[in-house]
């Protein structure tokens, strides 16, 4: 910070660009405020959470899902700079310290007895901001082609899906903050299919999709005078950073505790509990999740955690997963970045089978800030193990959670789905190959090039929680474990038509099935068997 001091004109003018500032936020009174330059692995003060980091890079207010007042999400701290800048420039807000003359009685005319000091603030500062707000909208367009992998039947989708969301801060007391976010969205079904045969020869109806306005978190932090622990408890959204063990808002009661670089959060509830709906309804879940997270920063540009999350399913679908892990990631220097994922999968199935699974996920990007279009490219290799049949007394098959959407950033503004955009599965039972190549064509524009290799641990007729509906290894003469292959096209820009918070992503994957998908046609009797067609994703989400 600027030393009063050493510069007397520092308040005074810091004090009339803040009040411009704290009109803004919704505050009566000014805020001083300076520009700090913060390491990108740094997180942000959660007393101070007035301009988050996502913002600075690019990204609209309100966007993600993490709120304000959770800058240490479960996982690692998102701050990395998606775009290798060497720092971010982040707002740090401090209270100017009273000068001794400014606390003495003022006379008649409005000042002090004696001379007040060049740049002297002549009014009490608040000690804190009792509001903050922030609206946004993360609209999307979504078209779906030959999911199936079979072009011969109709199954093609087109879905416009507008949404509004708006977040409100309130701290009564200096020990207790409550948040509020809220969602509104419809779908509109610009093109859909009556009904669908699914290639398993089930038929499949469309949804019936109506207007929704959810409550997507509602909770309260009692935090300072509990410290070193702080508490949470109601709907909250939980995030990591590449989104692999859980991306999704959860009833929950939780505590956290930290010291220095060290941070241990545990936490346990449901996705669904209560339905807070306040238009249309939202579907219970009886599913209990218990997360304990664990993570040290105290290496530079390094984070190391280990979590342990149980699962346990009252309905007996998933059974009672133990998933233990560890994971890695890091910023050694502006042009490197990389992560590890190691797992391993405990517990029961569905059937009372024990689990004995595990994966990995391990990659880099690199960065060449010096070249023009400053080119990158990623580097990644996923693993998860699969099961050798039903017959057998365990089940070496690897899951993830059930709560992830394996969402993440590679050197581009725009978030991907790490495993494919068209087949985006889950990691289990596969081989993963990813090799990635990006650059930025202007400053407020990145593309990013992803190819996809998939093959199978295990032999199997399907890929769990696929995007593709087409089944695998229908014929047996000729059992395969090659997947196939994807190439995705990822387009971010920011700063749309000189609108700061305006963003648009464009993402569309190409899958191209392997020998492992053959498609049976003619008599049932005596069948015939090609190669499966290509199934397209596009996906257009509008951020602001």
């Amino acid at each position: 910070m600027i030393s009063a001091d050493r510069y007397p004109r520092t308040e005074a003018v810091c004090a009339g660009w803040s009040t411009a500032l704290a009109v803004t936020l919704g505050s009566s009174l000014p805020v001083c405020a300076t520009e700090l330059k913060v390491d990108r692995t740094e997180g942000i003060s959660a007393d101070a959470p007035l301009i988050r980091a996502d913002v600075l890079r690019g990204r609209p207010q309100g966007s993600e899902k993490v709120g304000p007042t959770d800058p240490d999400p479960p996982g690692p701290f998102k701050g990395r700079a998606g775009d290798g800048a060497k720092s971010i420039q982040l707002a740090q807000f401090q209270l100017p310290q009273r000068s001794p003359e400014a606390a003495l009685p003022p006379s008649s005319d409005g000042v002090t007895s004696r001379h007040r000091l060049p740049g002297a603030l002549p009014w009490e500062l608040p000690q804190r901001l009792a509001y903050q707000y922030s609206f946004g909208s993360e609209s999307e367009i979504i078209y779906l082609r030959d999911a199936d992998l079979n072009t011969r039947v109709r199954d093609n989708s087109l879905v416009l899906k507008p949404q509004l969301n708006g977040i409100i801060i309130y701290r009564p007391t200096d020990w207790m903050i409550t948040t509020l976010e809220m969602v509104l969205d419809k779908e509109f079904p610009a093109h859909k299919e009556s009904s669908v045969t699914l290639p398993n020869g089930e038929t499949a109806f469309p949804p019936n999709r109506y207007t929704s306005l959810l409550v997507d978190q509602a909770f309260v932090t009692i935090r300072g005078i509990t410290a070193p622990f702080e508490f949470n408890v109601g709907r909250r959204n939980y995030e990591d950073e590449r989104h692999w063990l859980y991306d999704t808002s959860m009833d929950t009661a939780g505590v956290t505790l930290r010291q220095g670089t060290f941070r241990l959060e545990a936490f346990g509830g449901r996705e669904v509990r209560t339905d807070l709906a306040v238009i249309g309804r939202e579907v219970k879940d009886r599913i209990d999740t218990f997360v304990v997270y664990a993570e040290e920063r105290g290496i530079e540009d390094t984070k190391v955690a280990g979590y342990a999350i149980v699962r346990k399913d009252k309905d007996r679908l998933e059974g009672k997963p133990r998933l233990m892990g560890a994971r890695v990631y890091g910023v050694p220097s502006e042009e490197l970045s990389y992560w590890t994922e190691l797992a391993y999968l405990r517990g029961w199935d569905e059937l009372s089978r024990p689990f004995s699974g595990r994966a990995f996920d391990v990659g880099l990007t690199y960065r060449y800030l010096d070249l023009p279009l400053s080119p990158n490219f990623t580097l990644g290799y996923a693993f998860g193990s699969g099961d050798g049949g039903a017959n057998n007394n365990r089940n070496t098959e690897f899951r993830q959670t059930g709560l992830q959407s394996n969402e993440t950033r590679l050197a581009g503004f725009s978030k991907l789905r790490a495993y494919g955009e068209a087949l985006d599965p889950e990691l289990s039972n596969l081989k993963i190959f990813t090799l990635g190549l990006g650059f930025r064509p202007a400053p407020t524009a990145s593309v990013d090039l992803v190819y996809h290799r998939y093959r199978l641990d295990k032999t199997a007729d399907e890929v769990r929680n696929s995007g593709v509906t087409a089944q695998m290894n229908q014929d047996d003469s000729q059992l395969r474990k090659d997947v196939g292959s994807e190439l995705d096209v990822v387009l971010g820009f920011r700063n749309l038509f000189g609108v700061q918070r305006l963003g648009l992503d464009l993402r569309a994957g190409w899958f191209f099935p392997g020998k492992a998908y053959r498609l049976e046609e003619g008599d049932p009797n005596n069948p015939t068997f090609r190669r499966n067609d290509r199934g397209l994703s596009v996906v257009a989400k509008i951020w602001y």
